[in-house]
């Protein structure tokens, strides 16, 4: 069953679209392979999901970045979603982090073929901006030049 933390944030996330008439999140679209793999997160009631998320599109030849600011002693769980329907056979999604020297902190790649990867990351190192790479490996395919629709939400407890 679950909590009421999962079912206020689940409604905090889907009010923009009630408002609009649009049906909550399609099950081919990148929220909802993120919110899907962020299930068993929203559920923990000590955990926050940020409301603000990043979406965009991810260059397969180049991936993509974004700084967010951690801060220390939380515990940070991300979550990188793509369209699966975009994605090529047998891409893997990938979250890098790095910290404000340029030294990577912490790295999670999903499975090939999945179209959500998590990252959780325990910040013992220091409040600070950080850089958030997400990224996708792709076999070599004619589609290696286009944009893949993606969304990275992110929380902490």
């Amino acid at each position: 069953m679950p909590s009421l933390l999962a079912v206020a944030v689940s409604v905090a996330l889907l009010l923009p679209l009630a408002a609009t008439g649009a049906e909550p999140f399609p099950s081919d679209s990148p929220e909802h392979q993120a919110l899907t793999t962020a299930s068993e997160s929203l559920g923990d009631p000590d955990f926050t999901l940020r409301e603000e998320y990043w979406k965009g599109t991810i260059t397969l030849s180049t991936g993509r970045a974004v700084r967010l600011q951690f801060f220390k002693r939380n515990h940070y769980r991300l979550f990188l979603g793509a369209a699966p329907a975009s994605l090529p056979r047998g891409a893997k999604l990938h979250l890098h982090l790095f910290d404000a020297e340029n030294t990577e902190v912490a790295t999670a790649s999903g499975e090939p073929g999945e179209a959500a990867v998590a990252l959780n990351f325990e910040n013992t190192l220091g409040t600070g901006l950080y850089l958030v790479l997400m990224r996708i490996e792709a076999p070599p395919s004619p589609l290696i030049g286009e944009d893949v629709p993606a969304v990275l939400f992110y929380g902490w407890k």
